[in-house]
């Protein structure tokens, strides 16, 4: 299953792709960040903070090897290097790839890449607690449930708990 997608740098000419994922309802409504819809020049403006610069933010695209579609992107947020650490996201925008393993590959080439060329410890990551794909996926790649954050996202006026989830380097390691 592994080697069929692979974590590339994002440019400029992917925010024309990457914008219109951001307006789709399921997106914005399962994932805890910007809940508004997004017009191009925002997604440029987003583009613009983190393609210079890789700290705090990185981001990446997640390309089809053999179709060289990008379908997705990672993120390691709020990289901390004093305490090794790294909040996860991922979204899988394009929605015909979806279901089909590539979440579950692009979390762990994420991996990877936190633990053996940053050398961080943990990364953790927050899902909304009613996303039971989102949850199984990165309880199959190794992320331990830590907590709930208790009404801590609000989405479509309401208030929603999120899972706390975090893996250390030993327990990818053992996998």
């Amino acid at each position: 299953m592994k080697n069929r997608i692979k974590l590339r740098a994002l440019t400029m000419d992917d925010a024309k792709i990457t914008w219109k994922w951001r307006n789709v309802d399921d997106i914005m409504d399962e994932y805890s960040g910007h809940p508004f819809p997004v017009n191009y020049e925002l997604e440029e403006a987003w583009y613009e903070k983190f393609i210079y610069s890789n700290i705090p933010t990185s981001a990446f695209g997640i390309e089809i090897i053999k179709s060289k579609k990008l379908i997705g992107m990672t993120f390691l947020k709020n990289i901390n290097f004093l305490n090794r650490e790294s909040e996860f996201a991922i979204i899988i925008g394009d929605v015909e790839e979806r279901g089909k393993g590539y979440a579950k590959e692009g979390t762990q080439e994420t991996l990877e890449f936190a633990f053996f060329k940053l050398g961080l410890n943990r990364v953790f990551l927050k899902v909304a607690e009613d996303n039971s794909t989102a949850k199984k996926i990165y309880q199959n790649c190794g992320f331990i449930k830590e907590g709930i954050l208790r009404e801590s996202m609000f989405k479509n006026n309401k208030l929603k708990n999120q899972v706390l989830m975090s893996i250390l380097k030993s327990e990818f390691m053992e996998q």
